[in-house]
């Protein structure tokens, strides 16, 4: 009997010490997904990450992209450390989000392609991640430079150890530090975080850190096949919005490519 209740007791404790080793950091940061299009004007979208130790969940906080102006300079832009206070935004559509735990190698995420939502199972990849002597400061936190290949496109990321869990905007992860900024080769896509909470409400984060659970589900390869049809997708768009008989051009250097129209590349 006694041996139970010591048995017990060194389970709850054990139980106890690993809840509070998951969380002994947690957080919520503001990052803008900036797309910078070949007319020179940039949009930026609202996301939030919520992170412990072991998992992450990145969600679209609005449906509204905010239009960046052409003087605005990336010095100009700063880091602010305060609290989040997220402003649900009513709408029928599903916001994208990106969820990943490191037990189990669990990622899931949704998407909107084509108008339609794909909901994934996928997993997470190893990012061989190049570092580099250059640091700077963003906001105050100190950064290191890294970069890293992964799924077609190159990127060059600052991340801090100050905040030290292997997280990141997006997909991108596998540091030991928080990513604050994020851009890929071309300059297409980038990251940047703008607001960061190390002091949340814990049951804010701890309820957002919950395994999204839907009964719809695509699979990887459906998902691969419409972005490969988003081109021929976007082309009709385009033709309809056209007078009848109008061609569009192809293979020219300012025609639209595949590439340019989603984060992920896929042979």
């Amino acid at each position: 009997m006694k041996k139970s209740i010591i048995a017990f007791i060194l389970s709850i404790l054990s139980y106890v010490i690993n809840v509070q080793a998951q969380d002994s950091i947690i957080g919520i940061v503001e990052y803008h997904f900036i797309i910078n299009n070949p007319n020179g004007t940039s949009f930026a979208n609202p996301y939030l990450l919520y992170f412990n130790n072991q998992a992450s969940f990145y969600k679209g906080i609005s449906k509204t992209p905010i239009k960046l102006k052409n003087t605005q300079k990336e010095e100009d832009q700063f880091l602010n450390d305060e609290k989040i206070v997220e402003n649900i935004e009513i709408s029928t559509l599903p916001s994208n989000y990106v969820y990943s735990n490191f037990v189990g190698n669990t990622l899931i995420f949704r998407e909107k392609l084509n108008n339609k939502p794909f909901r994934v199972q996928d997993e997470i990849e190893t990012i061989n991640w190049e570092l580099s002597d250059e640091r700077k400061k963003i906001g105050k936190y100190a950064c290191q430079k890294a970069k890293g290949f992964y799924r077609g496109r190159t990127y060059t990321i600052w991340f801090t150890s100050d905040i030290p869990v292997s997280h990141g905007p997006w997909k991108l992860r596998g540091l030991p530090g928080l990513i604050l900024e994020a851009s890929d080769e071309r300059s297409l896509y980038g990251f940047r975080a703008i607001k960061i909470d190390l002091n949340p409400e814990y049951d804010s984060v701890k309820n957002s850190l919950k395994e999204p659970n839907e009964d719809k589900q695509e699979s990887m390869e459906e998902y691969k096949i419409a972005i490969k049809n988003k081109l021929r997708d976007y082309e009709a768009m385009i033709l309809a919005s056209m007078p009848r008989g109008t061609k569009v051009k192809k293979n020219c250097e300012e025609c639209p490519k595949a590439e340019d129209l989603n984060l992920e590349i896929f042979e």
